[in-house]
């Protein structure tokens, strides 16, 4: 019953930021940023108090997984409206360590709080603390930053300034849906309105070739991760004799690896695209180059994923098992950065809608890795089956290959 439930909750949340992020690029951040986090808010809660119940169990974690699926995808577009392509890689970083943290924090509270078992509860408790908390800080900090909506928050409406005016912090402004701050044309011409999302843009988006080569890369590799996570906690329970807690403390090892992918990743994309300008003056960089870094981040997943499913099924020590999943979860944000960086400065107008299409592909592979990976890994031994799930980041290595190589001649150009 709870592996089914952790079933539905990652299918909704794969389906989710298809909502959230496309008209995020239309009605603004903000008010959907509300509209999640309360939705969130109200359904911990619930979960937290109601009476034991199956049904309401499943009829809640399907809104739990609705209301927090937003904010990536919201998240991606903040960081875009707000930084300048030349510091996008390592914003993007920065903004991920919240997500990364997760990996760490989260084993070892649940850990701490499932030591007795009748304190269950509290998991959904310490989720309405940590959600309510966010809910406060966006509505009284966190400004509207959409640009067809705001502009630059210069009142001239000027193209020689385009960065948003300096950092100044006003509480609870910008609440509900907002309206563009100027309707004249010099505003529409600076910081055009997308059209309004349909079915036939998701379709559109979803077969432009450069968001489905890159998203369906990185989901080759959320597909391993999540393969490596749930089996993680599974086999040193079972084969390590670890506790609750000293599970939760072992999920540190990948987490750290986590953040440290994402940060060296997102600074040497940074710095590989300025030291690029430098040497090519007055040209524009090819947005492709940032996935060059990528084959690196793949290369180090592999080797993770192959070593942990055979260390694990030669029962070697511990340690050994913690270095290859280090490996594995820091090849995973490496590459993911470099993913998420691309796809901002390729899509600039369709950013939410951009990472809610890879969000949607990666959390689909990760949630059929979830149900099936403890049924192959009996089937077949923890060694052969991580050493398929490895090999098949050779189709990742060929999809970004294709993509560099034929975007030096034939530049792809989305319009929508």
């Amino acid at each position: 019953t709870i592996n089914s439930t952790v079933s539905v909750f990652m299918a909704v949340f794969s389906i989710g930021p298809l909502f959230w992020g496309f008209y995020a690029d239309l009605t603004g951040r903000k008010f959907l940023y509300v509209v999640s986090l309360s939705s969130l808010v109200v359904v911990n809660i619930l979960l937290a108090t109601v009476p034991s119940n199956i049904v309401a169990l499943y009829i809640l974690r399907i809104f739990q997984a609705f209301g927090s699926s937003s904010v990536i995808a919201l998240g991606t577009g903040t960081v875009t409206d707000i930084i300048s392509p030349r510091h996008r890689g390592k914003a993007i970083a920065y903004f991920m360590m919240g997500p990364n943290m997760g990996p760490i924090l989260a084993p070892i509270i649940a850990g701490l709080i499932l030591m007795r078992s009748d304190t269950w509860r509290w998991l959904f408790g310490f989720t309405s603390i940590m959600s309510g908390t966010g809910l406060l800080l966006v509505v009284a900090i966190l400004p509207e930053t959409l640009r067809c909506i705001v502009g630059n928050r210069d009142p001239k409406w000027t193209a020689k300034d385009k960065q948003l005016s300096g950092p100044r912090i006003e509480f609870c402004k910008d609440l509900g849906i907002q309206r563009p701050r100027d309707n004249g044309i010099q505003f529409e011409k600076l910081y055009p309105r997308p059209a309004k999302p349909t079915l036939k843009m998701y379709w559109k988006m979803l077969k432009f070739p450069p968001l489905l080569i890159a998203s369906m890369s990185s989901a080759m590799l959320f597909t391993n991760y999540y393969a490596f996570s749930v089996t993680f906690s599974h086999f040193l329970q079972s084969s390590y004799n670890f506790s609750m807690l000293s599970v939760g403390i072992a999920y540190v090892c990948p987490g750290i690896a986590m953040l440290l992918g994402s940060q060296i990743g997102g600074h040497l994309s940074d710095h590989l695209r300025q030291k690029w300008l430098r040497k090519h003056e007055k040209q524009t960089f090819p947005l492709e180059y940032r996935l060059l870094l990528q084959v690196w981040g793949i290369l180090i997943n592999t080797i993770g994923c192959i070593g942990y499913g055979w260390s694990i099924q030669r029962h070697y020590h511990v340690v050994v098992i913690f270095v290859f999943s280090a490996l594995n979860a820091f090849g995973l944000t490496w590459a993911n950065n470099t993913t998420m960086t691309y796809l901002t400065e390729l899509m600039s107008k369709r950013v939410s809608g951009a990472i809610a299409i890879s969000s949607f592909l990666r959390n689909i592979g990760a949630t059929i890795s979830s149900a099936i990976i403890i049924i192959l890994c009996q089937e077949m031994g923890s060694g052969w089956c991580f050493t398929g799930l490895g090999l098949c980041n050779i189709l990742s290595l060929l999809a970004i290959w294709y993509l560099i190589h034929y975007q030096r001649n034939c530049p792809y150009n989305y319009t929508g």
